[in-house]
């Protein structure tokens, strides 16, 4: 065994290099600051009750301005809002527009919270009644993002359908886990992003608390267990998701002139809802931009003896194939090098297929790993977690990688639960574990979602599983978008 501390690594901007996404795009500008295709301006359309639009306006007026960061010592940990504003280092501006605003009736709202006690039924005509009026705001042409503001009132009323984990870093990486185990039920997130795959642009969702509005609950003694957090950083991650929804890019993975173009490429499975045990394979794929499409596979088999999902050697190949396709159309090139991340081994044939489809396309370098949560704990002295970058390589091909922990740029450890590694094997690969341990690092901090740099898991794994949420609502004969900023 041998133990390490990878070193933080540098993301691309604009004009520079930064370990820290918010600092980065501060000091050095999104990295498509001087391109004709950066969002100028970012049009942006609302749908809610009257209440909600204007308060989503409210809030979008604000991130207009500079935002101040709260007072503690942490300064790099929470810095302050710069605003989006063709000052700012941003380079453009919020747009919206009257015809772009839809307002649903408040009664038409409370009519339906009354009217359906099957939690699936409210959750689907407040889906459908939500895209009826984005629908009608597309139709006069204009927004490049909408926001979905429902009102307290409404997800009060869908507080009865089980939510998702406390700490979604602490959800296991098993392949067919889902937001909410074994749900028959769609929460109202991934109904509407799945239903919206028919609009054409991308949905961003709102909940009251990020624009001020206190939450509603109708359970009594129900504690609401999300965290709201400072001002300054729900604007960074609401601001950065919207620039990246409306076709913008931020930041990159650093390059060398003699690094192998790659693609990197999540692979994890979904349950099909109201089946048996009947599974389809969906692969996310990732360039260096971050820039990510997806690829719906083929159906999974359960292997009783290993309690795990796989592919066959067709599905396996047809995938992989599916997905290189898919990249030289958007990049027109192939990558020198492919990696895949599966959350569950990989077999036999799965191998062979996936070689097969990468020596068809006369692919350099293909790696294969098998990520898992790891049960395994390392401890440090002292009361602090261990480092971000800790690397316990367990032996030539298998490591122990904290993507959580304590961070040294923050001066401190900035979760709420004692952090688990992840364990990564090798199954196939010209690297070694710190290599891929680095590049892992690196993969963690492409969260669009998220300007808190610490991830804790690579964005291959995390974005497959949350795209596998969202596909097995899409209803039969859809075609879903590919994308990822429509899934995100």
């Amino acid at each position: 065994m041998n133990a390490t501390v990878l070193k933080e690594p540098e993301l691309e901007f604009g004009s520079g290099t930064h370990v820290d996404i918010r600092f980065g795009l501060m000091n050095s500008v999104p990295l498509d600051r001087d391109s004709e295709l950066a969002p100028r301006p970012l049009k942006i359309g609302v749908i809610g009750t009257k209440r909600t639009c204007d308060s989503t306006l409210e809030w979008l007026d604000k991130l207009r301005k500079h935002i101040e960061a709260p007072n503690t010592h942490l300064s790099n940990l929470h810095p302050p809002f710069l605003g989006i504003n063709p000052a700012s280092c941003f380079g453009t501006e919020l747009q919206t527009h009257s015809r772009w605003i839809s307002a649903i009736n408040t009664r038409e709202i409370d009519s339906m919270i009354s009217s359906y006690n099957n939690p699936s039924e409210l959750v689907e005509h407040s889906v459908e009644l939500f895209l009826n009026h984005a629908s009608d705001v597309l139709d006069n042409g204009g927004p490049s993002v909408l926001i979905i503001s429902p009102p307290p009132e409404l997800f009060a009323a869908m507080e009865l359908i089980p939510g998702s984990p406390t700490d979604p870093e602490e959800q296991g990486l098993d392949e067919g886990a889902e937001t909410i185990p074994g749900a028959t039920v769609p929460c109202f997130h991934d109904l509407i992003k799945a239903h919206g795959m028919r609009l054409s642009a991308p949905i961003q969702m709102v909940r009251p608390g990020t624009y001020g509005m206190k939450p509603v609950s109708k359970q009594r003694g129900k504690r609401n267990n999300r965290g709201l957090q400072d001002e300054a950083t729900r604007a960074w991650n609401f601001s950065v998701a919207l620039y990246y929804k409306a076709g913008g890019s931020l930041w990159r993975i650093p390059r060398q002139l003699s690094d192998l173009t790659s693609c990197y490429i999540g692979i994890s499975f979904f349950r099909i809802p109201n089946t048996n045990d009947a599974a389809s394979s969906v692969a996310h794929v990732f360039n260096e931009r971050g820039e990510g499409i997806i690829v719906k596979g083929g159906e999974a088999v359960w292997d009783k003896s290993e309690h795990q999902y796989h592919l066959s050697h067709d599905n396996s190949f047809e995938l992989l194939s599916s997905a290189l396709a898919l990249y030289r159309k958007e990049h027109r090139t192939m990558p020198a090098r492919v990696v895949i991340h599966k959350t569950s081994p990989f077999s036999k044939l799965e191998k062979e297929g996936f070689n097969n489809a990468a020596n068809g396309e006369k692919i350099d370098a293909l790696d294969l790993i098998h990520v898992q949560r790891s049960f395994s704990r390392l401890f440090r002295i002292g009361t602090n977690p261990p480092l971000r970058g800790t690397l316990l390589g367990l032996d030539e091909t298998r490591g122990l990688l904290y993507l959580r922990g304590s961070v040294p740029f923050f001066q401190a450890y900035p979760g709420l639960y004692v952090p688990r590694p992840f364990e990564y094997e090798l199954c196939q690969s010209e690297y070694s574990v710190e290599e891929i341990g680095a590049e892992m690092m690196l993969l963690s901090k492409l969260n669009w979602n998220n300007t808190q740099f610490d991830g804790g898991e690579p964005i291959t794994v995390r974005a497959a599983r949350r795209v596998g949420d969202i596909l097995k609502w899409i209803p039969s004969g859809a075609i879903p978008k590919n994308g990822f900023r429509y899934f995100m």
